[in-house]
């Protein structure tokens, strides 16, 4: 997973991540079966997500690589937030990445 440090109004550089599956941080997660995956971010202490948009697989789905690219709103406000990213697959199942990403958003 990544982390890093944004700056408040900024609307890139975007969000890139490599899955991993849970019991194998080495490997890359394999996105061949997945049919949607959502960048989601929010507050450490809020139950509310600030953003909670589409994301896409970057190259060969068997990389595990998701980008988010920033909308002008998502990174208004500075602070710390909670990253992750919610796949949903062909045959409907939900998985969420079990460790969020911690990023920061400085002021400009």
């Amino acid at each position: 997973m990544s982390e890093g440090t944004w700056v408040q109004g900024d609307t890139g550089p975007d969000f890139v991540t490599v899955l991993h599956p849970d019991d194998d941080p080495a490997a890359a997660l394999d996105l061949t079966e997945v049919v949607s995956q959502k960048f989601q971010m929010r507050k450490p202490d809020d139950r509310r997500f600030t953003v909670n948009a589409t994301a896409n697989v970057v190259g060969a789905p068997t990389n595990g690589r998701v980008r988010y690219s920033w909308g002008v709103n998502d990174l208004v406000s500075p602070g710390e937030y909670d990253v992750q990213i919610e796949l949903t697959y062909n045959d409907g199942q939900i998985q969420t990445q079990a460790v969020p990403n911690r990023i920061t958003v400085r002021r400009k």
